[in-house]
């Protein structure tokens, strides 16, 4: 069976699995764009650059999660069913700083792995 990928620049309607939301009557809603390995990697090398020579580790980790949140907000164009009290969060920065942090490692997860994110693709 051939392997079939996602183009780097098509925008993907994702549904996470998290707290039940793929079963919801109206789920969350993530567009977001494939991490290939190559852009995995670059994300990488940025953080061992800024990091080089720098022994400490709150610093080292300050600079990690900046690389990781420019990562998040590269890859996710708008979320939709999120809300926030009573205030539908849109925008990929906010969602990033109020969302939970299992829910952003999962969308990290699948923005990074093909078959996740065919897993929570939505289905029109």
């Amino acid at each position: 069976m051939a392997i079939i990928s996602f183009d780097r620049d098509t925008v993907i309607d994702y549904a996470p699995g998290y707290a039940g939301n793929r079963e919801s009557m109206e789920p969350c809603i993530v567009r977001l764009k494939f991490v290939p390995y190559s852009k995995v990697q670059h994300y990488s090398r940025l953080i061992a650059a800024r990091t080089k020579g720098i022994s400490d580790q709150t610093r080292i980790t300050e600079l990690t999660q900046e690389i990781q949140k420019r990562q998040f907000l590269d890859s996710v164009d708008s979320i939709s069913g999120y809300y926030v009290e009573n205030r539908e969060v849109t925008d990929p920065a906010e969602f990033y700083e109020t969302a939970d942090t299992d829910l952003v490692i999962e969308i990290v997860r699948a923005m990074e792995s093909m078959s996740k994110l065919n897993e929570g693709q939505r289905k029109n």
